[in-house]
């Protein structure tokens, strides 16, 4: 079967409830992976298994979706 190398840059999202479970049940079987760089030139490539939990979610109300949805993307100070 082929594989796919998933990178998702930092931060939080929100989704759907039944789409995190999705989620999480697919990333529990994921492997990690990691390109190394070395300075005497070169790469290395490598797979191995997660240590532990790489995420993790909360609960939102939809009273608090709809609240935080109101004030939209933050300004930049």
């Amino acid at each position: 079967m082929s594989k796919v190398v998933l990178s998702i840059p930092y931060g939080d999202y929100v989704i759907d409830a039944k789409d995190a479970v999705m989620l999480c049940e697919a990333l529990s079987k994921a492997e990690r992976y990691q390109e190394k760089y070395r300075s005497s030139g070169g790469s290395t490539h490598h797979v191995y298994p997660v240590d532990g939990a790489v995420f993790n979610f909360r609960l939102m109300t939809t009273e608090q979706y709809n609240m935080y949805k109101l004030a939209g993307k933050p300004k930049e100070d």
